[in-house]
């Protein structure tokens, strides 16, 4: 049967459509669904009361009352940023390719065509914040302290707003280039904003006050706080009135999103499902890129084009030229560095902690690695343009990262040690937290060496044998190397911690030679891609 879409009632002719696309593509049965909803609700309940009790001890240390009015506005706002910036790469609202060239060519409105995709995921966030809510008040409910019905329904609420806010903020990043730019300018501040508000609102008074009335970020955790009735009530009322007007203005202006726009982010999807399918992690990261607006990269470096050597040395230098020009990548991994070695020293008696700052360390370690990404992503394009071996070229990648974040874990070391901060012994563990930085960068290397690609052998040995189905083999290859670094890294500072600087000879030792065979097995002819 024919539809003309080019009738006059653009509103009619896309209710022909629809009407047509479910007459031959019916979705689910009601039966399907309900299934599926009770199938989804008895797993949740009995992996619910299987970790209840041992997830509400564990959070309840951890979440109060007093640590929610600290640190739960700086949080928030970080998740705010988060679900902005998602709108950066996919966003609320993507089609299918052939959805942008059918439908978003043809004579349909297009803010028919995007409000219901759009009112879905204001409802997936309201969803997701409701959740983060719930578990939030397992722990503030543990330990006998409890929480009132009123405080708890009001927190849920302000949580699920909080995630309409995100969904809303991403569709505005998502329609708009000069709106993505503004977002990722505006990473750096938020992350500064988020750390004053945590380290004053730690000092309590006034400065707690300012981190709850802040804005969005602070309303929607007063509930959870020691904060009055009249406060909670009166910013629940602010954040819903908020939420309601942002959700409205994304339904309302959902139709102006730019077709080009669209079928980026559609390109960006159905490229990245197919590598993962393929359990290429790499590929599908680099496929998510691709939806971004293109910046241009600034100019520099080029007074260096004189420069005519070769080997380590060429290399070290094309890195830092590339650090200099992109110096929010190398913000990013010295923030990641000074924030966990600052925790491992600050923390050094708690085991839990220091391996959680060496996986901080292992982060900013791997930020660093894009150099070497880039050649193994094409590693003919290393062996036709460079003239030493891609062993060496590898190999030489790993010598700016890891003085970087030496150097931002020596920063980190030296201003634990001003506070006052330090722990028995803390001279001998912050040298052994500024030489974990290294052992991070191989570590991180040694793992962009997989270019985030599950080997078929893994796949095929995990299902055959791993009586998980094979969840169990897959997770441990893919945590393998982080595992590896902070293990690596943690182990000498908690023995120097505990037992003296004596005790961590030996152990120094080992994470020494480890680290060098590390490195070693970094610089190896790379297979052909």
């Amino acid at each position: 049967m024919g539809v003309d879409v080019a009738a006059a009632d653009r509103a009619e002719a896309l209710a022909d459509v629809r009407w047509w696309w479910r007459e031959q593509r019916p979705g689910p049965s009601i039966w399907h669904r309900l299934d599926l909803a009770y199938t989804v609700a008895i797993s949740v309940a009995i992996l619910g009361a299987l970790v209840y009790g041992t997830a509400s001890s564990a959070l309840a240390r951890v979440i109060t009352p007093d640590a929610m009015a600290t640190y739960g506005p700086p949080a928030a706002l970080l998740g705010l940023l988060v679900t902005a910036e998602w709108g950066a790469y996919q966003g609320p609202v993507v089609f299918s390719v052939a959805d942008v060239a059918h439908l978003l060519g043809a004579p349909l409105p297009r803010r028919g065509l995007a409000w219901r995709r759009l009112a879905r995921g204001l409802a997936a966030g309201a969803g997701a914040g409701a959740v983060v809510a719930a578990v939030l008040l397992v722990g503030l409910a543990g330990e006998g302290r409890g929480v009132a019905a009123a405080r708890a329904v009001a927190f849920t609420a302000g949580v699920a707003e909080l995630g309409v806010l995100g969904v809303a903020a991403a569709w505005a990043v998502e329609s708009s280039a000069r709106r993505e730019r503004l977002a990722a300018r505006a990473i750096w501040p938020a992350v500064v904003l988020a750390a004053g508000l945590a380290a004053w609102a730690a000092a309590g008074g006034t400065g707690r006050d300012v981190a709850l009335w802040s804005g969005p970020w602070g309303w929607a955790v007063q509930a959870a706080t020691g904060a009055g009735t009249a406060a909670w009530v009166a910013s629940l009322a602010l954040l819903t009135a908020a939420a309601a007007l942002a959700g409205a203005a994304a339904i309302r202006a959902c139709g102006r999103c730019p077709a080009e726009r669209h079928l980026r982010r559609a390109e960006a999807r159905a490229g990245a499902v197919a590598s993962l399918m393929s359990f290429d992690a790499r590929s599908a990261r680099r496929a998510f890129e691709t939806g971004t607006t293109a910046r241009a990269s600034r100019g520099g470096g080029t007074r260096f084009a004189r420069l005519r050597r070769t080997g380590a040395l060429a290399i070290a230098w094309r890195d830092a030229v590339t650090a200099r020009r992109t110096p929010g990548r190398v913000l990013e991994a010295s923030a990641l560095v000074a924030a966990g070695t600052a925790l491992a020293l600050l923390e050094a008696d708690r085991p839990a902690a220091v391996l959680a700052a060496m996986l901080l360390v292992y982060a900013g370690a791997a930020r660093m690695l894009w150099p070497l990404r880039a050649e193994l992503d094409l590693t003919s394009r290393t062996r036709v343009l460079l003239r030493p071996p891609a062993a060496r070229v590898l190999a030489a990648h790993m010598v700016v990262p890891a003085v970087v974040t030496a150097a931002a874990a020596a920063l980190a070391a030296v201003g634990c040690a001003a506070a006052g901060g330090l722990h028995a012994n803390g001279a001998a563990a912050a040298v052994l937290a500024v030489a974990a930085a290294p052992v991070a960068v191989a570590c991180a290397a040694r793992s962009a060496r997989r270019r985030g690609q599950l080997p078929s052998s893994v796949f095929v040995t995990s299902v055959a044998t791993d009586p998980s189905g094979g969840a169990f083999g897959i997770l441990s290859w893919l945590a393998l190397w982080p595992s590896l670094a902070a293990g690596l890294g943690a182990a000498p500072i908690l023995l120097v911690t505990r037992n003296g600087p004596g005790a961590a000879v030996v152990p120094v030792a080992i994470v020494a030679a480890a680290t060098v065979a590390i490195a070693r097995s970094v610089a190896t002819e790379p297979d052909e891609a």
